[in-house]
């Protein structure tokens, strides 16, 4: 007879789940992050005991706020749970009268500012609990005076994101601060996907920022299914206020006792371990993909490094003059077996996100790519 742990490790095969290698990166698609051993551990022992669910939120929000140098931290559902939480807070305060009525915001100040250059496709999250945003700036450039003109006493936050998507266009950082603070306006953060480096937990905190916003289930490597939200204690509480276990706008974005202790063990995990190391090993990994592959006449790659900008080196791999069609080739990736997930293309190729793969997959990856690039190219 199976053992109880075959059981779970056959798990995907047994009902017809197929198994992928995953080359995009920390993403809800493809079932997010490589979660460590020490939140699996913790998610299996947390089954063991019945507990306050707001006391465990608030003990882990204790250790959110020293991680992130904030007043408080709150445990939400995955960052865009947090995007929502964070709106509504700013929304009512701790006012529950004003929490109850969400999301019908008449007469309460409903107005999020963002700059145009910073629209992602989560956005939604943040009109949810009954606001509308404000856009400000272009593409490429944004005037001081466009965000003052903004706030008004409609205005219930300005939302800065901090992504590796968005465009170059937006107001610097120290500015927007100046600016909202100026008129008494929080400042809301969303950096879901900007971890690692761990000095980045504190980034914006340090810099003003009123509420941050940061995945569990991304570069923690946490639970999928988990987020943080740190910053002003009031915030905070107002957040917590609309959120579950209470009857809130949140309360369909519940937490379970499993993911909280899931993201502790992880956190704790995430400001001890050595990022700087696995980075190298992963540059490592991509720079022998890039050897092998620019062998091809007909392929030619690039390296994106930056760890300030993205957690995890991207390798870009292009065609030489039109030889194969990036879109056919991610396809293609897809129908094999295993099939390998890698982003879309983009300027003209497409990229193997390192953060996720398991050791030998780069190796899988540049066996399965070379014969799709011979079939397309012979095609």
């Amino acid at each position: 007879m199976a053992t109880t742990a075959a059981k779970i490790t056959g798990l995907y095969e047994r009902h017809g789940i197929t198994r992928i290698i995953n080359a995009s990166g920390a993403t809800t698609t493809v079932g997010g992050t490589r979660m460590v051993p020490e939140a699996a551990a913790a998610m299996l022992a947390a089954t063991e005991s019945f507990v306050v669910i707001e006391e465990m939120n608030a003990r882990v929000g204790e250790v959110i706020a020293e991680a992130t140098g904030t007043e408080a931290g709150y445990v939400t559902s995955g960052s865009a749970s947090a995007m929502l939480l964070a709106v509504a807070a700013c929304i009512t305060g701790t006012n529950p009268a004003l929490a109850k009525r969400l999301p019908d915001t008449t007469g309460m100040p409903n107005e999020v500012v963002i700059h145009r250059c910073h629209h992602i496709s989560y956005e939604q999250m943040f009109r949810a609990p009954g606001a509308t945003l404000v856009e400000i700036g272009g593409l490429h450039q944004t005037q001081p005076w466009e965000l003052e003109s903004a706030l008004n006493d409609r205005t219930a936050a300005v939302a800065y994101v901090d992504s590796f998507s968005v465009g170059d266009g937006a107001l610097d950082f120290p500015t927007v601060i100046e600016i909202a603070h100026r008129h008494g306006i929080p400042v809301i953060v969303d950096a879901a996907s900007s971890l690692p480096p761990a000095g980045h937990l504190t980034r914006w905190t340090a810099q003003g920022a009123d509420l941050v916003i940061y995945s569990g289930g991304k570069g923690i490597r946490g639970p999928q299914d988990s987020g943080l939200l740190a910053g002003r204690s009031d915030l905070i509480a107002a957040a917590a206020m609309h959120g579950s276990p209470n009857a809130g706008i949140g309360r369909g974005m519940k937490v379970s006792k499993e993911a909280m202790a899931g993201l502790l063990a992880a956190l704790e995990w995430f400001m001890q371990h050595d990022h700087d190391a696995e980075y190298r090993e992963r540059l490592a990994q991509a720079e022998m993909m890039q050897a092998v592959l620019e062998e091809r006449p007909d392929t030619y790659c690039r390296i994106f490094a930056d760890q300030s900008a993205y957690p995890a080196p991207l390798l870009g791999i292009h065609p030489v003059d039109g030889a194969w069609d990036p879109a056919k080739v991610v396809e293609e990736l897809k129908r094999g077996s295993p099939p390998i997930y890698c982003k879309p293309p983009r300027d003209g190729g497409i990229d193997i996100n390192m953060h996720c793969l398991f050791p030998g997959e780069p190796e899988l990856i540049l066996e399965r790519l070379g014969d799709v690039l011979d079939g397309c190219v012979s095609s």
